[in-house]
């Protein structure tokens, strides 16, 4: 008979008590092409045990802490970090709703936060490859970012398309100063005519064959005349602050200094 309530109680433990019910992905790009995320993870709850469980954990706000508590490979980050920068992964577990104590069960819901961007060299240059979008500055003032359909981590088919299943949405949210050139493939009710006016791109259950998203931001004259300065400026600084600063300093003087004179000269004369 022990052995018996022993069997029933290991196999209560090891029943899935978290079962995720839903999963939001939305991915909101700046006009960098780096992104922050946002993954909303239902879950559907049962036994007072693991009710009490997550209750417990609602203080905990990573993802080891939450992987191992719930035995879900799905809280993760559905992005790849081999391609990727993730940053500053948050996550915000919410009360426990929706309980129905005859049933034994509530719904729980996991926030998961990030940033994503290219790997970056010293001087700051983004490496080949990396990031969620592929920057190419194609013209002044304008620059093309190209979807790295690399940097996503959901379910893929034998030919590499993403794969969103029941319940999985994928949401892409753009600039307002940005212009959608290009989507394959085309979210559900939305014409190609009108890709380029949107600024909101979803897709629900569907497989993202060939899947490629394309947009452009074009700088205002406005801002690239102050990033000229800026960038003067800054180079000013650089070369002042060099090992060659003070024998500069010292020249500009003389050159300064000489012409106001020459300038006195012609003055006098002309009297």
């Amino acid at each position: 008979m022990k052995r018996l309530l022993l069997v029933i109680l290991l196999l209560s433990l090891s029943y899935s008590a978290f079962t995720v019910t839903a999963l939001d992905v939305t991915v909101d790009v700046n006009e960098d092409g780096s992104a922050d995320i946002t993954e909303d993870l239902y879950l559907l709850i049962t036994t007072d045990y693991h009710i009490s469980v997550y209750t417990n954990g609602l203080t905990q706000n990573d993802l080891a802490s939450w992987g191992s508590l719930t035995g879900l490979s799905d809280v993760r980050h559905h992005v790849d970090n081999r391609i990727v920068d993730v940053q500053n992964v948050v996550v915000r577990p919410q009360p426990v709703s929706r309980c129905n104590p005859l049933a034994d069960l509530c719904h729980g819901e996991l926030k998961i936060s990030y940033k994503v961007d290219a790997y970056r060299t010293k001087e700051g240059n983004a490496v080949d490859n990396s990031g969620l979008f592929l920057a190419d500055e194609y013209k002044p003032r304008t620059t093309r970012y190209i979807l790295n359909s690399g940097g996503m981590s959901f379910e893929e088919s034998d030919l590499g398309d993403v794969i969103l299943g029941e319940n999985e949405r994928l949401t892409f949210v753009f600039p307002k100063m940005s212009k959608i050139t290009e989507v394959t493939p085309l979210p559900e009710g939305v014409s190609k005519d009108e890709v380029g006016e949107l600024k909101e791109l979803g897709w629900e259950n569907t497989v993202l064959a060939r899947f490629n998203i394309v947009f452009e931001v074009e700088e205002s004259l406005d801002t690239e005349v102050l990033q000229f300065f800026l960038d003067a400026r800054e180079g000013i600084t650089d070369l002042v602050s060099g090992p060659e600063g003070p024998a500069l300093i010292i020249l500009v003087v003389i050159i300064i200094g000489g012409y106001l004179h020459l300038q006195g000269k012609v003055k006098k004369v002309k009297k």
